[in-house]
């Protein structure tokens, strides 16, 4: 059985503090639980949920990562990614600014990229910076101006939009990128991969990005990206959640759709009928059952009605798009 601690313990930042400071927790773990702070080697963490580190050793770096100006010279490196949601931060030294002005320094955490966070509170006195994390997965945490690391992923954002989860994000610079893997997640721990966005490759300028899952899901569900290099290396975005109504009637996807439409819904079905906008019927099927799928492969293209109606009276309009 893993054994399980708790650190009560807080270590003040001493002038004396070597920069190769190093914490290790071995294979029985370094337990915090959740919205306890724990000081270690100067950094912070007061995790939102319990938190285990398990075969992990920490190493403070004065290597700056390279940046318009360079990251501060002080970087937090962990032997192997973690999931972490809660407040992060630590403290540095006047003289591990590296040219960064101090009042603007943001949070940065990544693994093989780095993400700069917004909002990040800086206290000059005492040279300390934290921020709230979203559950997030890193290797690395350090402080920067921001946006001034070579950051590949600025935002990253899940929203519904009709009858599908969409997701966004964006990137200012991509160096030897090749694709964007689309992960998701019931409980943020076993992931399946729902496709894939190809990268610019090389870029200096913003790119905007798109991904749909039209899937019929329920209850909140987890998305995060996994940024696929030319090498092979890859780095993961922070985690993001959506909370889909659970009394959701029926769906339909693809959408948009080329070919066929599969008609879902958890009740028995008495009617499905598509019309257009004008309300014109397109084509009705009576007694469906719940997956059945609709042909629209002969119609032209444009924007449809879908009216689903179950055996119990209830209906649901849908829009859908027809390319």
């Amino acid at each position: 059985m893993m054994k399980r601690y708790l650190l009560f313990c807080q270590l003040a930042l001493l002038p004396t503090l070597a920069a190769h400071a190093q914490f290790t927790a071995g294979t029985e773990g370094f337990f915090i639980a959740q919205d306890t702070q724990v000081f270690i080697d100067s950094l912070t963490l007061k995790p939102s949920a319990d938190f285990t580190l398990t075969s992990q050793t920490l190493t403070i770096s004065p290597t700056a990562i390279p940046g318009s100006p360079p990251s501060i010279a002080r970087v937090y490196n962990l032997t192997t990614p973690v999931d972490f949601q809660g407040v992060a931060g630590f403290f540095y030294r006047a003289s591990e600014l590296n040219g960064n002005t101090e009042s603007t320094l943001q949070l940065n955490h990544g693994n093989a990229s780095f993400v700069s966070t917004t909002g990040s509170t800086v206290n000059t006195g005492q040279h300390y910076i934290s921020n709230t994390l979203p559950l997030t997965n890193f290797t690395s945490l350090t402080a920067a101006q921001e946006n001034a690391l070579p950051v590949t992923l600025v935002a990253f954002q899940v929203k519904r939009v009709e009858n599908a989860t969409v997701l966004t994000w964006q990137t200012t610079e991509e160096r030897n990128s090749d694709h964007f893997e689309i992960l998701q997640s019931e409980d943020a721990r076993s992931w399946t991969a729902l496709g894939t966005v190809n990268a610019a490759k090389e870029s200096n300028s913003r790119k905007d990005y798109t991904f749909r899952d039209a899937a019929e899901r329920f209850g909140t569900q987890y998305y995060r990206l996994k940024m696929v290099d030319t090498d092979g290396t890859f780095a993961y975005s922070a985690i993001q959640s959506i909370r889909l109504a659970s009394g959701g009637l029926i769906s339909a996807y693809p959408n948009p759709v080329v070919d066929k439409l599969l008609i879902g819904s958890k009740e028995a079905l008495a009617s499905v009928k598509v019309t257009d906008l004008a309300g014109r019927s397109i084509l009705q099927v009576s007694k469906p059952v719940a997956g059945q799928e609709v042909s629209l492969k002969s119609y032209p293209a444009g924007t449809y009605l879908v009216k689903v109606e179950t055996a119990a009276g209830k209906t649901q309009v849908i829009k859908i798009i027809k390319q």
